[in-house]
C-alpha cells in the first residue's frame, strides 16, 4: 500500500516495525499485566467514533522503517486539506491490515474482523 501526499509517494507496510510503533501508542494494565493495545484501539476508535487522529496514527505507523519517511504532520495536513474521502481511506487501511500476516490473526481474535471463508489448502505428501 502507498499514499501520495503533495505529489510524493510514501510506502506503507504492515510490518513488525509497524506493529512495534502502533502497539506502543496504547499500553494498558489488566490484572497486573501490561498489554499493548495500540493496533486494536486505533482501528476501533477510528472506525467506531470517526476520530481521524487514530487514522493518522495508523498511516504514520505503517510508514515505519520505510523510505521516504512520512512525517506525522504531513498525514495530518493531508487529511485536513487533500483527502476527499477520509472514510474510504480508513476502510482501505483496515482492509489492508486485515489481510496482512502480522495483523490478521490478532484482529480476528479481538473481533475486529470476521473470519473469512477460505478453502483449506490440501496437505499431501
Amino acid at each position: 500500500m502507498e499514499i501520495t501526499i503533495k505529489n510524493k509517494t510514501y510506502p506503507l507496510k504492515a510490518s513488525f516495525a509497524f506493529l512495534k510503533k502502533i502497539e506502543s501508542m496504547d499500553r494498558r494494565t489488566a490484572d497486573g499485566t501490561e498489554m499493548d493495545m495500540g493496533l486494536v484501539n486505533a482501528i476501533v476508535m477510528a472506525r467506531d467514533t470517526g476520530d481521524m487522529r487514530y487514522l493518522v496514527d495508523l498511516i504514520w505507523a505503517l510508514n515505519a522503517g520505510q523510505k521516504p519517511v512520512l512525517e506525522r504532520s504531513a498525514v495530518e495536513s493531508y487529511l485536513e486539506d487533500e483527502c476527499e474521502d477520509p472514510e474510504a481511506l480508513l476502510n482501505e487501511v483496515i482492509d489492508f491490515l486485515s489481510r496482512a500476516n502480522v495483523c490478521k490473526l490478532r484482529l480476528k481474535k479481538m473481533g475486529i474482523i470476521k473470519e473469512q471463508a477460505t478453502e483449506n489448502p490440501s496437505l499431501s505428501a
